[in-house]
């Protein structure tokens, strides 16, 4: 009975649970009888015991139940008993199950949410629509934002949703009284990641923008991020760019330097131009360099953040 059951899946996390969301809202079900369950800290029993339970306090009643992969490690009695609720769900229950992939058809529980679920795949966003949906999103608690605090909201928090939605109950909260979020308070507010600068740093370096340089190293050592892990990441990605330049030597197109380095095709479309643009001979002196400066600071010769400070001025 597919309107008994619901099955949603995305790796996107934050798209899921918001379609998730969405989805409760429909049924117009008091917050009290939406219940949530996960395989991974609840018995498969309880949960079923609780889809079984006639509704006393209303007609229907929510569950939604993460992490349902976990029933495929249960024994073939408590496996059947789930096939058979699937077959003849509960009319007083709605199911939803959010998940990352679909389980496979030819698992007993993957066969029967494909025959009795309705199945629906949360389509990730494209990249483009990004700065309106944050907007929106803004827009939905009476806040407005401006086009350059989005950009800078994105760039600061690598397009990752989960971590815009964190960032953006500390703008609210600043701009509680204006209600305007202007691109000085996402720069107050919101950090860069350590990739993100670590990216940015190793860019600037490479084309000698010595003030960049120095300005994000400072940044980083303000934010008490240690001088040894900032140049191992560097030393990470002058490999990483060395890489590349290999494999486009050898005819890989940029979606197959994505697949290559499990990335975006945004962050490939840098590297791919970053890799481009500098010869090889000075990735090469730059990683002979970085790993003489790793041994001096390992062996004691000199300060970790003192050598590295040195190394990006004379870079």
């Amino acid at each position: 009975m597919a309107e008994a059951i619901y099955v949603y899946h995305s790796t996107n996390d934050f798209l899921l649970n918001l379609t998730v969301d969405e989805k409760i809202k429909e049924f117009k079900v008091d917050p009290f009888n939406i219940i949530k369950y996960d395989l991974l800290e609840n018995t498969s029993d309880d949960i079923l015991e609780d889809l079984q339970t006639v509704s006393f306090f209303a007609e229907q009643k929510v569950i939604i139940v993460r992490n349902i992969q976990e029933l495929e490690k249960e024994e073939d009695y408590v496996i059947k008993n789930w096939v058979s609720y699937l077959e003849k769900p509960n009319p007083d229950v709605i199911l939803i199950l959010p998940m990352p992939e679909l389980l496979k058809e030819s698992t007993p529980i993957g066969g029967a949410l494909f025959k009795y679920a309705y199945i629906e795949k949360v389509k990730d966003m494209d990249k483009k629509d990004y700065p309106e949906f944050i907007k929106n999103m803004f827009k939905k608690y009476g806040y407005q934002i401006t086009d350059d605090a989005v950009e800078s909201l994105l760039e600061r928090t690598n397009l990752d949703f989960n971590l815009i939605n964190q960032e953006a109950e500390k703008l609210m909260l600043f701009a509680y009284d204006t209600k305007e979020i202007t691109e000085r308070a996402v720069l107050l507010l919101v950090s860069r990641n350590l990739e993100e600068n670590i990216f940015e740093l190793t860019n600037a370096l490479l084309s000698k923008n010595q003030a960049k340089t120095i300005e994000i190293f400072y940044d980083l050592v303000a934010r008490n991020e240690d001088p040894l892990r900032i140049l191992n990441n560097i030393v990470g990605k002058v490999r990483e760019l060395m890489h590349a330049k290999l494999l486009l030597e050898k005819g890989y197109r940029q979606d197959q330097i994505a697949e290559h380095f499990h990335i975006k095709s945004g962050r490939a479309f840098y590297l791919v131009k970053n890799a481009q643009s500098i010869n090889f001979q000075s990735l090469e002196n730059h990683l002979k360099k970085l790993s003489k400066l790793d041994y001096d600071i390992k062996s004691g010769k000199i300060d970790k953040k003192l050598g590295l400070e040195l190394y990006l001025l004379g870079a």
